[in-house]
Order: C-alpha cells, then structure tokens, then sequence
C-alpha cells in the first residue's frame, strides 16, 4: 500500500473519531480530540496537515516532540503534553505546549509556577488524578478533601492556570472502566463547584479516554479524549 492510501486511511478513521464526538456535546461544547502522534515519524504529521485543519496533537516525550515542533513551526498545529513531566524537563515544555496533561504532584506545580514566572508565562495545566490508586500510575489521589486542598495551593501560585483534571483508566476492558470514569466525572463536578470560585483554577477540561475505552469515558462525561493506536493502527513508526 502506498503512503498516500495510507494517509488517507488514518484520516478517515480520525474524521470517524470526530464525527462521534458530536454526538456528546454538553452544554453547547463538543468534547475534543488529541491526536496521539507519539512514535509517529514527523513526515507523517505534517502530511496529515494537508487534510486535517487545527488539529491537537498530543507527545509524551519531550526530545522527541520538540523535534517535531520545530519542524512543524510554520504549521496551525495546537500541542499538548500528556505524558510524564519530569521536573528537569519543565523549562523545554513551557512555551512549546499549549496545555500540560499531567501535573501529578505539587512539586512539578512548583517547578513549573518558577519557570513560568522566570519567563513571564502562564501554563495552563490539568491535574492528573490516580483514580485507580493501584500505585501503577502517576497522580494525585482522588480524595476530595485532599484535592481541595491541594488546589487552594495551587490557587497561590500566579504563573499557574488550572483547566480541569486528566486520568488514565487501568488497561482492562472498556466496561470494565465505566466506574472509574463514573467517579472521575463526580470528582469532576465536586471541584468545579467547590474551586471554581479560586484564582487561577477552572474546571473546564475534563482528559479521559484513550484508544480502547474513549466511547465509555464519552459516555461518562469526557470533554477531551487522546487517541493514537486507534486511529494510526498498525502504521510502522
């Protein structure tokens, strides 16, 4: 198969993906799409520009995302960051991201408020949540009384913009996830009602949903979802 039946494979599986987010608008607002292109050779992304208008793109590492970046500069392309942020890696991520997946613990918020304030920007930022608490995954616990806390902390710090909360489900089957994205949305609502009202803090977004259970996260309440395999299948990177 050819590269260009190939590509146009990959965007009629994301025009799919897209057109069934329609179907889940909440209040006027359409859930959106990051397109996982982690491991995906930057030619193909920026062919994929050709057909695609606006899309999000989503890296989970930092060398390999800022290469794709720069080569995609001249490019209407919105990035995120879903993965893992290291401390270490804070001053490369602020200022080539749009939006930060995973602030998973208040010393990466630390980092991440000095930098940002070093360089007079504001990051926008998810707080990610171990809604499985299996100690398997990155994230804040899903306490409320703790998150709350924890906000009120964040609140304090001026270079921070809270946007919402980012959970990843245990791999197990997609019915099988529906409790966890059930407590997520609950989580959700509760925060957005008791925080809303703080500096800096908005919930706005809520990140749930990858490839093997975003119509289930969808169903639960998901304004956002990350989908790679899903849509790339088995494209060699």
């Amino acid at each position: 198969m050819n590269v260009n039946a190939v590509v146009e494979q990959i965007v009629s599986r994301y025009r799919n993906v897209c057109s069934q987010l329609s179907q889940y608008t909440q209040d006027g607002k359409q859930p959106k799409l990051v397109l996982v292109t982690k491991n995906q050779p930057t030619e193909l992304i920026l062919k994929l520009l050709e057909y695609i208008k606006l899309p999000i793109y989503g890296e989970n590492r930092i060398s390999e995302a800022l290469s794709k970046i720069d080569m995609c500069k001249d490019s209407d392309v919105e990035w995120h960051f879903i993965g893992h942020l290291q401390r270490n890696k804070v001053k490369h991520a602020l200022g080539n991201f749009s939006l930060i997946h995973s602030l998973a613990d208040l010393k990466l918020a630390k980092e991440i408020d000095k930098r940002a304030a070093a360089t007079d920007q504001i990051a926008n930022c998810l707080i990610q949540i171990d809604i499985s608490e299996d100690g398997t995954k990155f994230g804040l616990s899903p306490d409320q009384d703790n998150l709350v806390e924890v906000i009120t902390e964040l609140a304090q710090m001026s270079h921070l913009q809270i946007k919402g909360l980012m959970t990843i489900a245990p791999f197990i089957s997609s019915e099988e996830t529906r409790p966890y994205f059930k407590k997520m949305r609950s989580l959700f609502d509760f925060l957005a009602k008791q925080c809303n009202h703080l500096n800096n803090i908005e919930m706005e977004t809520l990140s749930m949903g990858m490839s093997n259970d975003y119509i289930v996260a969808l169903e639960e309440g998901s304004t956002m979802i990350r989908i790679g395999s899903a849509i790339f299948e088995d494209y060699p990177s």
